[in-house]
């Protein structure tokens, strides 16, 4: 009988060990993905998205450059107001100015928009951008992309140094508007610390997938 009574108290108090260990694990992923998610002042998250034409560019294959993503929508009326109006082509070459191996990705993540109408919205308003395709999403989520425009800058070391609003103009009337990604990388290019790293974006919402 005192066997037995030995015999079950192991057993219980490993089915008690191995609830323990359960309970503490995270689930599977879990840790993935709250690594993955975008924070100023952290490593920016790698990815890979294909272009209009199909090729494949990793973020990770910029290493070393300044890298300016800004999120589009062709359709979105304030996307097309600030590339019409000349913002986005005199932002780029102000940053071109400052650092000339900086690299503007262009990322659509517009559920079932086709990657030719990015390149091609690109190219009508002459914005010497690559035009990156995130058709589900995945890579807007995990930046947090909220609107069309939404700019994050990340520096040579791969660090998100800044993330929000291209401009303190969301309707369009200043003449002389701060524009922060080029006060960014200004900031950057001068070893000095981003200020500010974090203004809330304007424009359209990204038409994520369902």
């Amino acid at each position: 009988m005192k066997n037995r009574c030995s015999f079950l108290s192991t057993i219980g108090l490993a089915a008690l060990m191995s609830a323990a260990v359960a309970f503490a694990a995270p689930a599977p992923g879990a840790e993935a993905s709250a690594e993955e998610k975008a924070k100023v002042g952290e490593a920016a998250p790698n990815f890979t998205l294909d272009d209009a034409n199909g090729k494949s560019h990793s973020l990770s294959d910029y290493k070393g450059k300044i890298v300016i993503l800004q999120w589009i929508n062709p359709d979105c009326p304030i996307c097309r107001r600030v590339s019409k109006a000349g913002l986005v082509t005199k932002m780029a070459k102000e940053c071109k100015a400052l650092n000339k191996d900086i690299v503007h990705l262009a990322i659509n993540s517009t559920a079932g928009m086709p990657g030719s109408t990015s390149a091609k919205y690109l190219k009508k308003h002459k914005i010497k951008a690559l035009a990156l395709i995130d058709g589900d999403g995945k890579v807007g989520h995990r930046y947090g992309a909220r609107t069309t425009p939404h700019i994050f800058v990340i520096d040579a070391e791969g660090i998100l140094r800044y993330q929000g609003a291209i401009d303190d103009d969301p309707r369009g009337g200043k003449e002389d508007a701060t524009n922060y990604v080029v006060n960014a990388v200004r900031q950057i290019s001068s070893g000095e610390t981003v200020s500010p790293d974090y203004v809330k974006s304007y424009g359209c919402s990204v038409k994520y997938a369902d």
